[in-house]
């Protein structure tokens, strides 16, 4: 026999002891792998979570960057929220009921206190035309005219009405600061100025039952008549053919004014001139809001 054969196929016993000691230490750390591994694997579906949202937590600038919602921007809870803002499309016609108000006699340049007036009729807060027309703010500079007889110094219609309300001669009017600002002095938080928004935003007010003031021209159209005077507060450019009236009714072609020169209810007018003219005018315009429970300041008469 082979001694060196037989030594290598029969081991001393120390020698088998310590190989059946190495081989369950192998196995142990191979039960011990696969454990650890069976846990990365299938631990986080038994809590609830994948494995890839486990370590997007880790990083969130990766999180935003892998998240369903930057995958699929038309689910994103952002546009869904600003799809929920998008206002409603507009009515293609409307026509509120306001009782109309005639400026005249009384008031031959008073169509700004005549419109206010039938707008607070529209807020069920009554106040006659004569009231406003004697507590409005007034633009006290006096009149200087020049060598051609129009004004050379006057009063800002910005800061209060201009002139003499009282008369076709030496009046001009007032704008939609200073009548904003009257108005919520006697209905506290009431006014709302839209002035320099787009016309869809007054439609839109008209829409939901609130009519709205607008300065325009007396014809309802464009003019190239005006004139330009010095004030406390600097230039003044206006024309005589500022007029302001009550917006309440429209359609595709037309707008439903309540006019205080003739006093007429829901005259209709070109949509496309009298835009043109209320451009040149400034885009103003001032309509209100009902805050609750607020109470007027002043007599219903």
């Amino acid at each position: 026999m082979n001694k060196h054969r037989g030594r290598r196929g029969r081991r001393p016993m120390a020698s088998r002891r310590r190989s059946g000691r190495r081989t369950a230490a192998l196995l142990l750390g191979a039960a011990f792998t696969a454990a650890v591994a069976f846990s990365i694997a299938y631990l986080p579906h038994v809590l609830g979570i994948s494995g890839r949202s486990a370590s997007l937590r880790r990083s969130p600038a990766r999180s935003a960057l892998r998240s369903p919602q930057s995958q699929h921007p038309s689910t994103h809870p952002t546009q869904s929220v600003l799809a929920k803002q998008r206002p409603a499309p507009l009515p293609q016609s409307v026509l509120l009921s306001v009782p109309a108000q005639s400026q005249l006699p009384q008031l031959p340049d008073g169509c700004e206190m005549t419109s206010l007036s039938m707008m607070l009729t529209a807020m069920h807060h009554p106040v006659s035309k004569m009231w406003l027309a004697a507590h409005m703010p007034l633009a006290k500079a006096q009149l200087i005219e020049g060598a051609n007889g129009l004004p050379k110094y006057w009063g800002d219609p910005n800061v209060g009405f201009v002139g003499d309300v009282y008369s076709s001669a030496d009046g001009y009017g007032i704008y939609h600061g200073p009548v904003a600002r009257f108005l919520d002095s006697i209905v506290p938080g009431a006014a709302v100025d839209l002035t320099d928004k787009p016309f869809s935003v007054d439609l839109a007010s008209v829409a939901a039952g609130r009519p709205v003031m607008l300065w325009t021209t007396a014809t309802f159209q464009p003019t190239d008549d005006w004139v330009t005077w010095e004030s406390p507060q600097g230039p003044i450019r206006a024309t005589f053919e500022e007029h302001v009236v009550l917006l309440v009714g429209y359609n595709a072609t037309q707008l439903f004014i309540n006019n205080p020169l003739n006093g007429e209810k829901a005259e209709a007018v070109n949509k496309s001139d009298f835009l043109q003219a209320w451009h040149q005018l400034g885009d103003q315009a001032v309509t209100y809001r009902l805050p609750v429970g607020v109470r007027r300041r002043i007599p219903a008469s």
